[in-house]
Parts: structure tokens; C-alpha cells; sequence
């Protein structure tokens, strides 16, 4: 089996990944545990449809934090006008201002406008606790808010990636047996909806429950066992996400994440 399959929006995704399955193992549907976020399957799709209050009670305590440590000290640039310069200002050439060129582009450092693809992988191993998936999805929230607020504009894309061979979890041979799902979960010109996002990127019911629906409804939770080892996107767009850590981290150490993933675009950050 070789499959991949990619869903446009969250509402494609949802009227897909609900349905019912003929699969005999349908873990989806397992009574509610602590590894699956303590939800059932009925609480998950209800969660999926409404969004997570509670999960973004919980990033908005990390995401205060960050957003004081790292959104305040984004380089905004401002233009400059000059009677020469990188580009005219057309406004300011029409009214005959003799001041019609920018010296210094908005953002220059940063691309303002640029459309930056995030894809975000889910596909935790058995061993990671939903404590350290809700942790790490406030962190990709935090870390998305500030690449919008540093004037890109992004696109999310939630990843769930299995092989059915540890060995080929980079895909070289994906005949071997490789399932794949990629969601838009945020498009570029839609505005950041959170509650949204904190359950897709931060509750381990969208992987263990939803993500493990689509895998019974295609085949694979029986052609595998375990529904596959966690494996690498095939698309990974401009910044590609992954595990990032195995356990819950200090706030520091998560902080230290944000800046370095930011740095990495060329966003500018103000150092103490």
C-alpha cells in the first residue's frame, strides 16, 4: 500500500475522517484513555467541530509568555523616503512629492507578504505523552503568531506520516507500504483562527483518534501493525516540523526553539 492523501480545507477533512470504517482494527473508537487525550470518539469529533477552549486556555499561559519574550522584540522595519531610493512610492509620485523613493522596504529582513508553508507533523510515537504533544503545539501556535506578526503570511499544513517499516521512514521506498495524509489547516488568506489550530496542532486526539480514522477508513490501521512507525512528510514547505522534543521542556528551552525557527526565515530579533 502506497497512499497519500490531501485535503484542501478542515471541513473536506472532517465530513472524510468521520465516517465509518469496516476495519477490525479501529482504534479510533477505543473507550476514552489518557494516551488519547481522555476523550472518546464522540467528545474528539465534537472537539474537531467546536474547537479546543480548554487546550487554549492552556497555550494561551505559554503563549503570553512568549509573545512578551520574542513579538516585542520582531524588527519591524519602517520606509524611508528620500528623493532617491530602492523604488518609487507611486502616491507620493503622482502628488509631485519630491520625496517619492523608499530608501528601505517594509520588513526588508523579512519579506513582508511572503506566504510561508508550515507543515506541521503529528506523527507521534506510542511513547510520546499527551503532556508533551500539548506543550509542543502551544509552541507552534506561538511560533505561527509571530511569523504572521513579523508580516509574512502563513499557510498550515497538519502532516500525519507511517511507514509500515522503521527502515523506510524517510521514504525511499514507499511501495513497501506508506500512508499519508496532509490537511490545510490554515490557508494563507485566512486569518488565524486558534481555537482551531489548538486542537489540530496541540490535543492528541486529532493523531489518535482522527488521524487514526482516515487510516482504518483506507486500509492501512489493518495492513500495519500499530498503524505504522512515525515516518517524514513528503512535502515539508519553507519550515517543517517534526517531534522537536521528547518530553515537556522548560519554558526557556521552548522559547530558545521559537527564536531559532524564526531566525531561520531572517525575521530580525532585538537581542537583549
Amino acid at each position: 500500500m502506497n497512499k497519500h492523501l490531501i485535503f484542501e480545507d478542515l471541513h473536506e477533512f472532517w465530513e472524510f475522517s468521520f465516517r465509518e470504517s469496516k476495519a477490525n482494527n479501529r482504534g479510533s473508537r477505543d473507550s476514552p484513555n489518557y494516551w488519547s487525550g481522555g476523550l472518546d470518539w464522540n467528545e474528539s469529533k465534537r472537539l474537531a467541530l467546536m474547537g479546543w477552549q480548554k487546550g487554549l486556555v492552556e497555550i494561551d499561559k505559554f503563549q503570553a509568555k512568549v509573545n512578551e519574550l520574542i513579538t516585542s522584540k520582531i524588527v519591524r522595519h519602517k520606509p524611508i523616503y528620500a528623493v532617491a531610493g530602492n523604488y518609487i512610492d507611486i502616491g507620493n509620485y503622482l502628488s509631485n512629492d519630491p520625496e517619492c523613493f523608499v530608501a528601505k522596504e517594509y520588513d526588508e529582513n523579512n519579506q513582508k507578504g511572503k506566504i510561508i508553508t508550515i507543515v506541521c507533523s503529528i506523527s507521534f510515537s506510542a511513547a510520546i505523552s499527551p503532556e508533551t504533544i500539548i506543550q509542543r503545539g502551544a509552541m507552534v501556535c506561538a511560533l505561527i503568531d509571530a511569523i504572521e506578526y513579523a508580516g509574512y503570511r502563513a499557510e498550515v499544513i497538519c502532516n500525519e506520516t507511517s511507514s509500515k517499516f522503521a527502515s523506510n521512514r524517510d521514504g525511499n521506498n514507499k511501495e513497501r507500504g506508506w500512508f499519508e495524509i496532509d490537511v490545510v489547516i490554515k490557508k494563507a488568506n485566512q486569518p488565524l483562527n486558534r481555537i482551531e489550530l489548538a486542537f489540530c496542532l496541540a490535543h492528541p486526539a486529532m493523531l489518535r483518534r482522527v488521524m487514526f480514522s482516515v487510516a482504518e477508513i483506507e486500509g492501512w490501521s489493518d495492513f500495519t501493525y500499530g498503524y505504522g512507525c512515525p515516518s517524514k512528510a513528503t512535502n515539508k514547505g519553507d519550515i517543517y516540523i517534526e517531534e522537536v522534543f521528547s518530553g515537556v521542556v522548560s519554558d526557556d528551552k521552548a522559547i530558545h526553539w521559537i527564536v531559532t525557527e524564526l531566525q531561520k526565515l531572517g525575521i530580525t530579533i532585538e537581542q537583549d
